[in-house]
């Protein structure tokens, strides 16, 4: 029973996870938005090319990917492909490492889960200084999600306020 109360859980923050993007995505219509969310949708480890233009998407949302790339360099150079493609922003949301459920939540093997600290440390070394802000949802209290909300300078200036 534990373990179905903590998969439904999951699921809905999961769907929360996806209301947060469009709230982070919402402005004028029509907009062309990417949502990656498979790991068929992922270039492999090695090159980390995405076949898209470069801004060919006003924005760009990765949902729990980013910790499949193992290493910090991995997940920046990932970073970047996302940011190459998106005109306006980048949403990617990850699982905390520091939640007591984490691998109930995500028990694939070999995933490198982030904390708060380590998103920050990928944002820092992003080229342009980006601004960003991270929000987080919760799990029996504690936070189980990050999201990291990047927007491109151009429209850094539009960010929603929360």
């Amino acid at each position: 029973m534990f373990p179905a109360l903590i998969q439904q859980a999951s699921q809905r923050c999961r769907q929360r996870l996806r209301e947060a993007f469009a709230d982070f995505s919402a402005g004028e219509c029509p907009q062309k938005t990417l949502e990656i969310d498979s790991l068929d949708q992922l270039p492999p480890p090695d090159s980390i090319r995405l076949h898209y233009d470069d801004a060919q998407f006003d924005w760009v949302a990765c949902h729990g990917l980013l910790e499949h790339y193992n290493t910090h360099e991995r997940q920046v150079r990932f970073l970047r492909e996302l940011m190459r493609i998106a005109r306006k922003g980048v949403f990617v949301s990850t699982s905390n490492r520091e939640h007591p459920l984490v691998r109930w939540i995500r028990p694939e093997r070999d995933l490198a889960l982030l904390d708060a600290l380590d998103i920050k440390a990928l944002v820092d070394v992003l080229p342009g200084r980006p601004e960003w802000k991270l929000g987080h949802l919760r799990l029996c209290g504690i936070k189980a999600y990050y999201y990291l909300m990047i927007w491109k300078p151009a429209f850094a200036s539009g960010m929603p306020l929360q």
